[in-house]
């Protein structure tokens, strides 16, 4: 009996207890549902303080400075704009004096070069393959994105430029329906430029200047010298005004928007800096590794008057052997009086044709080079000062013809007699290690030791 008992004990305890799946799963599910409070609540506060913290740094961006400080502003689309005889929407990147053209409703803030930044044939495509396009943005191909590669960390300040797309007939009727946001720099629109003030805004400076807006019969709309819309095939040499749009995020190292004290938002780039030799001020229009190329900040001068002087007894060509041309002058007369003449190294220049028989291909002009250590400017270089003017490039017309390129006051090309005396605008090479003081700015240029 007693046995019987124990075992019964043994039976009880040895009893496996049944599991209950519906506490399990109010158990998991209560579980699930107070991890999802949690993590999403967590995510939902940090979001909600990186957003405050974002507003909080937009309160001293670029943007909403020029807010707060411009109640003049006219709005279009949710857009700003500056208009008419605007004074203080002067900005200075990449040692290159830009107009602020307008906020975007993003606190972007789209930017225009102030004079014209160099001469180029718009071509007969539409303006993602026009020559100007292609000047101004990098791809594969040699000789793209000039502008783009001369720029201070452009991804660091830049987003992408909109550009309007919209066919416009005539001036009356403008739209920025279709917008162009692949690439990183632009041109102005008809519809920018209207919005603007158009002729009686601070974006005529009487000079000629492509806009990126097609004709509705394929022509291309432009800016002439009176400041008037007008439209053209896009085989004539007109000037490229750029376009780029700040980061919404970008500040004001300092500055007011004034002329004489634009609102500069980088310091102490190479390109576009000035350098002092000797008793010379340079501008850096090119680099390339250690080397710099350098264009004199105003005319060639003898004796403190304006030189003038023939290109050569015939065409483009620079031959720095024969006595009497421009090439010779500048590589032994000229070189030989600046006391800094040991510091010029020789180099590599543009010195090709430009025109009909290369179909105004300005990446063919610059595949054409000579060596030497004193020249010109050519064709698709960019050029710094807009000031200068009637001075000799080193492009021709053409092969056959004696005709070489002056930049004249109006922002156009003209294809004048070699043998004929022009203003001389000189650039040389410079290694830029040499260049241990200054901050390259005209008030304290970099220069050597």
């Amino acid at each position: 009996m007693a046995n019987e008992v124990n075992n019964n004990n043994k039976k009880k305890v040895i009893k496996k207890r049944k599991i209950s799946y519906q506490k399990v799963f109010s158990f998991v599910s209560a579980g699930f549902i107070i991890g999802c409070c949690i993590f999403y609540g967590t995510r939902f506060l940090t979001l909600y303080l990186e957003n405050r913290k974002e507003e909080i740094k937009l309160e001293d961006t670029l943007s909403q400075v020029i807010k707060e400080e411009n109640n003049n502003l006219k709005k279009v689309n949710n857009e700003y704009y500056f208009q008419n005889d605007a004074s203080n929407n002067y900005v200075m990147y990449s040692n290159i004096l830009w107009r602020i053209v307008k906020i975007n409703n993003d606190n972007t803030v789209k930017l225009i070069s102030n004079d014209v930044l160099t001469y180029l044939s718009y071509g007969d495509s539409d303006y993602e393959s026009s020559y100007m396009n292609i000047w101004l943005n990098k791809s594969d191909d040699d000789y793209t994105g000039i502008l783009e590669s001369s720029l201070n960390t452009p991804y660091n300040y830049l987003t992408n430029d909109n550009i309007c797309k919209d066919v416009i007939s005539d001036t009356k009727h403008i739209t920025c329906d279709e917008i162009n946001d692949t690439d990183l720099i632009g041109t102005l629109s008809v519809f920018d430029y209207i919005n603007a003030g158009g002729k009686d805004s601070y974006l005529n400076i009487d000079k000629y200047f492509y806009l990126s807006t097609l004709k509705d019969d394929g022509n291309i709309w432009y800016v002439n010298d009176s400041g008037n819309v007008s439209n053209a095939d896009g085989s004539d040499i007109y000037g490229i005004r750029p376009t780029v749009t700040l980061k919404s995020s970008i500040k004001s190292i300092s500055g007011n928007g004034t002329i004489d004290s634009p609102y500069i938002i980088d310091e102490n780039y190479l390109f576009g800096s000035y350098v002092k030799l000797g008793d010379d001020i340079w501008r850096v229009y090119s680099i390339d590794g250690d080397s710099i190329k350098l264009s004199l900040n105003d005319y060639l001068k003898e004796n403190n008057e304006e030189l003038l002087y023939k290109y050569s007894s015939k065409g483009y060509y620079h031959n720095d052997t024969i006595y009497g041309s421009l090439a010779y002058y500048l590589n032994n007369t000229y070189l030989n009086s600046l006391s800094y003449k040991n510091n010029i190294s020789s180099n590599t220049w543009f010195n090709g044709i430009y025109g009909s028989n290369n179909n105004y291909d300005y990446k063919d002009t610059l595949s054409t080079k000579v060596d030497t250590k004193v020249t010109v400017l050519s064709v698709g270089d960019i050029i710094l000062n807009g000031e200068l003017s009637d001075y000799y490039l080193s492009t021709g017309v053409s092969k056959s013809s004696s005709l070489v390129y002056t930049v004249k006051k109006n922002g156009t090309l003209y294809g004048k007699s070699s043998t004929s005396a022009s203003k001389v605008v000189p650039t040389i090479s410079i290694d830029k290690n040499m260049l241990t003081k200054g901050n390259g700015t005209i008030d304290n240029p970099y220069e050597m030791e």
